[in-house]
C-alpha cells in the first residue's frame, strides 16, 4: 500500500482493516503519514511486522497495539522522529517485539530509561540520527539487547559515569555495540560503564586520538574490540591489560609511528592483533607477553627492516603479515623465535635476501614473497621447510638460472617435499633447467604465466605426477615438444593462451587424457597435423580461438574430429578460418568448414599438376647444375637495376665495440679458423674488432648474458648453420636471442651462413620463419664460382645495416 505517483497516502480510515483480522503484510513506505495510523492497524492482531519507512512521522503513538501478540518487528526508518519518551513504548510492553528500527530520523537526545518497556527487544537500531553524546542510561531496564546499533549518528562524546544518578535499575544485557562512523575523539576513564556483558565493541572510523590504560576496563566480557581508522598515534603500556577475555584487537588505519610489545602487556586471552595501515617505522626490542597470540598483522606500514629479538615471546604465533612495507633487510635470525609459525606474508617489500632466513621456520605451511626482489647466496634455501604447502614468488625478478644451480646440479625447491601450490607468475624464467621441478611430487598447482618462457625442456614436468592445474599464459612459447607433458597423467586444467605457438607435435597431449580444460587461444596455430592426439574426455572444455587456422583440405581430419566428438568448443565464433583458407571460408567459424563440400577429387587438376610437376623437376635439375653461375648473374643484375638505395642505420661499423660477431658450433671451428678467418683478414682488413666464437665472449658474465652483450655491441652478427648446430639447444638459443635483438632494434644486423645442405625436415621452425621474411642468408660452398658469389654477397652485407619494415615473431 505504498504511495505511487501524485497520490501518496496521508492517513488511513480507522476501520479500513476491520474485516481483515488475519492480514499479515501491510507495506506503507514512501507515503506522507505524519503519525502512525494506529487506529487502522490496531485491528490487525496477527500482524508480525509494521513497516512505515520514508514517511513524515514525527511522534510515536502505539495506542491499541497491546493486542499485537505476534508483532516482532517495527521499522520506522527515514522519518521525522525527534523525541523519544519512555511512555511511547508502554503499549508494547507485553508484546514479543525483537527489532525496533529508528534509523535515519532526527533524534538528538535519549532520556534515561527511554526503552524501559521494551523487555523483549534483541536488536535496537538508532543509526543515522544526531545523538551528540552516548552512555548506557537510556537503555537501563532492557533485558536482552543482543545488538545495539548507533553508528553514523554524530556522536561526539562518551559520557563518564554520573555519581548522582540513581542506579536502582539493573544494567542492560547488551552483547554487541556498534558506534562506528561517529565523531568520538577520546575514550575517557569509565566512559563504557555499565556494559559488563558486552562482547564486541566497534569504534571504527571515529576521531579517537587518545586512549588511557583504564579506558576500557569496565568491559569485563569484551572479546572483540575494533578501534581501526581513528587518529591514535600512541598506545600506552598495558592499555588493554584489564581486558582479560579480549581475543581480537583491531588498531589498523591509525597514525602509530612506533610500536612496543609492552603496549599489549597482560593480555591473557588475545589471539589476533591487527596493526595494518599505520605509519609504523620502528618496532621496539622487548619481549612479547602475549602467549596466546596466534595472528599478528603489521601490513601496509613503513618498516624498513627486522633485526633479531623483535618477536621474542611469540612462540605460539601461527600467522605473521608484514607485507606492503619498505623492508630492505632481515637479520638471519629475524624469525628465530617463531618456531611454530605456519603462515608468513612478506610480499610487496623492496628486497628479501634469504641467506638462510627460512631455515628456522620448520613448520611453515604458507609463504608469500611476491612483488619483491629476492636474492640469495646459496641455492639451499628451503631445505628445512619440509611442511610448506604453498609458495608464492610472483613478480620477484627471478630468472631461469636462479632456480637451478648447474654447478651443484641442485634445484632451489629441494626440501619442499610437501609443496602443493607454487606461483611463479611474472618472472623472467627463460632458460629453465629440465630438472628444476624434479622433487615436487605432491605439487598440484603450478603457475608460470607472464614469465617470458620461450622453450619448455622435454621432460621438465615428468616428476610432477600429482599436478592438476598448470598455467603458462602470456609467455613466448614457439612450439610444444611431443614429450613436454610426459608424466602428467593427473593434469586436469592446462592454460597456454596468448603465446606464439605455431605448431603442435602429434604426441604433445598423448599422456594428458584426463584433461577437463585445455586452453590454447591467442597463438599462431594455422594447422593441426593428422594423427595429433587430443584428450577424449567428453567433458573437456577446449578453447582454440584466436588462432589463424588455414581451413584447407590439410585440416580436413581436424574439422571432422571437432564435429564428431562430444567435447565443448569454447568461443566457437572466435575460432575462425584465416585468409589462407579455401575460397569463401575466410573469417568464417572453423565449425562451419565441411570438408566434404570442398575436398573432392579433381581429375583434371591432378593431371595438370602432374605434368607441371614433371616440367618443374626438369627445370630444377638444369637450374641446379648451373646454380652458381645463375645466382652470380642474378646478383649482378640486381645491383645494376636497384643499386643500394635503402633506408640505413645512422651509425657506422666503427661506432660499435665489435665490427663482427661470428657464432658457430664446435664442429665448425676448423672451417672458421683455417678458412674463413684468413680470408676475412685478407679481403676485409678494416675489420679490426671481431669476435670468433664463445672463447671471445666476456668471461665474467653468465653465458646467456654474455651472448646478449656480444650481440648488442656488434655491428653485425653472423651465425653458421649446419646439421650439427640446428640440433644443438645452445646454438638455437643464440639464434633466438639474435632474432629478438633484430626485432628490438629494427635493423638488419643478423646474417645466416649455411655451411652445408640441410633437409627441410631438419630445419628448425625459427630458421624457416627467418628465411620466409626475406632476411639475408648466404650459402657456403667449395665451388670456385660459388665462393665468388659468397664473398661478394658478404662484403655487400657488411657495408651497412638497413632498416626493417616488419618483425619476426620469436
Amino acid at each position: 500500500m505504498a504511495g505511487y505517483g501524485r497520490w501518496p497516502l496521508r492517513s488511513l480510515y480507522p476501520r479500513l482493516f476491520a474485516n481483515n483480522p488475519f492480514l499479515v503484510k501491510v507495506f506503507l513506505s514512501s507515503n506522507r503519514f505524519e503519525a502512525i495510523p494506529h487506529e487502522a492497524l490496531s485491528a490487525l492482531s496477527s500482524l508480525p511486522v509494521v513497516e512505515l519507512p520514508i514517511n513524515y512521522i514525527s511522534s510515536l503513538n502505539f495506542s491499541g497495539f497491546e493486542r499485537w501478540q505476534y508483532i516482532n518487528r517495527i521499522v520506522l526508518t527515514s522519518n521525522n522522529i525527534s523525541i523519544v519518551r519512555q511512555n511511547d513504548f508502554l503499549p508494547l510492553q507485553n508484546t514479543s517485539i525483537h527489532l525496533l528500527d529508528l534509523t535515519s530520523n532526527k533524534i538528538q537526545d535519549l532520556p534515561d530509561q527511554a526503552f524501559l518497556h521494551l523487555k523483549t527487544v534483541s536488536e535496537l537500531r538508532l543509526n543515522g540520527n544526531a545523538i551528540s553524546s552516548f552512555d548506557i542510561r537510556p537503555f537501563l531496564g532492557m533485558v536482552s539487547v543482543n545488538s545495539l546499533q548507533v553508528f553514523g549518528s554524530l556522536v561526539h562524546e562518551l559520557l563518564p559515569q554520573d555519581k548522582s544518578f540513581n542506579f536502582s535499575m539493573p544494567y542492560p544485557i547488551i552483547r554487541h555495540l556498534n558506534l562506528r562512523d561517529n565523531m568520538i575523539q577520546s575514550v575517557p576513564n569509565g566512559a563504557m560503564w555499565g556494559f559488563k556483558t558486552l562482547k564486541t565493541l566497534n569504534l571504527w572510523t571515529n576521531k579517537i586520538s587518545l586512549i588511557r590504560n583504564d579506558s576500557f576496563c569496565c568491559l569485563l566480557s569484551l572479546i572483540d574490540l575494533d578501534i581501526s581508522n581513528n587518529q591514535l598515534s600512541f598506545i600506552p603500556q598495558g592499555a588493554f591489560s584489564c581486558l582479560a577475555k579480549l581475543e581480537r584487537l583491531n588498531i589498523s588505519g591509525n597514525l602509530l609511528q612506533a610500536l612496543s610489545p609492552d603496549s599489549f602487556h597482560g593480555m591473557l586471552s588475545i589471539q589476533i592483533i591487527s596493526l595494518s595501515h599505520n605509519l609504523i617505522t620502528y618496532l621496539y626490542r622487548a619481549v612479547w607477553t602475549t602467549p596466546t597470540l596466534h595472528t599478528l598483522d603489521m601490513a601496509n606500514n613503513l618498516l624498513t627492516g627486522f633485526s633479531r629479538n623483535r618477536f621474542n615471546g611469540l612462540s605460539n604465533l601461527q600467522a605473521l603479515n608484514i607485507s606492503f612495507n619498505k623492508i630492505t633487510s632481515y637479520s638471519v635470525d629475524s624469525f628465530a623465535a617463531l618456531s611454530n609459525l605456519l603462515h608468513l606474508d612478506i610480499r610487496n617489500g623492496k628486497h628479501i635476501y634469504l641467506n638462510g632466513l627460512l631455515k628456522l621456520l620448520p613448520n611453515l605451511q604458507f609463504l608469500d614473497m611476491s612483488n619483491t626482489f629476492i636474492s640469495w647466496q646459496s641455492i639451499c634455501q628451503f631445505s628445512n621447510n619440509t611442511n610448506l604447502l604453498e609458495l608464492r614468488m610472483e613478480r620477484a625478478q627471478l630468472r631461469g638460472h636462479d632456480l637451478f644451480d648447474r654447478s651443484k646440479n641442485r634445484s632451489l625447491f629441494v626440501g619442499l617435499i610437501s609443496l602443493q601450490r607454487l606461483r611463479l607468475k611474472g618472472n623472467y624464467l627463460y632458460g629453465m633447467d629440465a630438472l628444476v621441478f624434479s622433487n615436487l611430487s605432491k605439487l598440484y598447482f603450478l603457475d608460470l604465466s607472464d614469465s617470458r618462457i620461450s622453450v619448455l625442456q622435454s621432460g621438465m614436468f615428468k616428476d610432477l605426477r600429482s599436478l592438476s592445474l598448470l598455467f603458462m599464459n602470456n609467455n613466448k612459447l614457439l612450439a610444444l615438444d611431443g614429450e613436454v607433458f610426459q608424466g602428467l597423467g593427473n593434469l586436469r586444467v592446462l592454460y597456454i593462451q596468448n603465446n606464439t605457438i605455431s605448431s603442435l607435435a602429434p604426441t604433445t597431449f598423448a599422456t594428458t587424457q584426463n584433461l577437463k580444460e585445455l586452453f590454447l587461444p591467442g597463438n599462431h596455430i594455422n594447422t593441426i597435423l593428422p594423427g595429433t592426439s587430443f584428450p577424449m574426455n567428453p567433458s573437456l572444455a577446449f578453447d582454440i580461438s584466436r588462432n589463424p587456422f588455414s581451413c584447407t583440405c590439410e585440416l580436413k581430419w581436424f574439422s571432422n574430429w571437432l564435429h564428431n566428438t562430444d567435447i565443448k568448443v569454447k568461443h566457437p565464433n572466435q575460432t575462425l578460418c584465416s585468409s589462407a583458407s579455401l575460397r569463401g571460408l575466410t573469417n568464417k567459424p572453423i565449425l562451419s568448414f565441411q570438408p566434404s563440400d570442398y575436398c573432392g577429387v579433381d581429375i583434371g587438376l591432378v593431371s595438370g599438376l602432374s605434368m607441371a610437376g614433371v616440367a618443374a623437376i626438369l627445370l630444377g635439375v638444369l637450374a641446379y647444375i648451373n646454380r652458381w653461375w645463375l645466382n652470380y648473374k642474378f646478383f649482378l643484375l640486381k645491383l645494376a637495376f636497384f643499386g643500394y638505395k635503402e633506408v640505413e642505420e645512422d651509425l657506422a661499423e666503427d661506432d660499435y665495440d665489435y665490427q663482427l660477431n661470428l657464432m658457430f658450433h664446435d664442429t665448425e671451428e676448423e672451417l672458421v679458423l683455417n678458412t674463413l678467418r684468413p680470408v676475412l683478414e685478407e679481403r676485409l682488413p678494416h675489420l679490426q674488432h671481431v669476435l670468433y666464437g664463445d672463447d671471445d665472449l666476456n668471461a665474467r658474465m653468465y653465458l646467456v648474458d654474455a651472448i646478449h652483450d656480444a650481440i648488442e655491441r656488434s655491428f653485425k652478427t653472423v651465425l653458421l648453420v649446419s646439421n650439427q648446430s640446428v640440433g644443438d639447444a645452445w646454438f638455437m638459443t643464440k639464434v633466438r636471442i639474435a632474432l629478438e635483438h633484430l626485432n628490438e632494434t629494427g635493423l638488419d644486423k643478423v646474417i645466416l651462413i649455411f655451411v652445408e645442405d640441410i633437409a627441410d625436415n631438419n630445419l628448425p621452425y625459427l630458421v624457416r620463419l627467418f628465411l620466409s621474411r626475406n632476411r639475408p642468408y648466404i650459402l657456403w660452398t667449395d665451388d670456385e664460382d660459388g665462393q665468388k658469389l659468397f664473398w661478394a654477397t658478404f662484403e655487400k652485407s657488411m657495408r651497412t645495416n638497413r632498416v626493417l619494415n616488419n618483425t619476426i615473431p620469436v
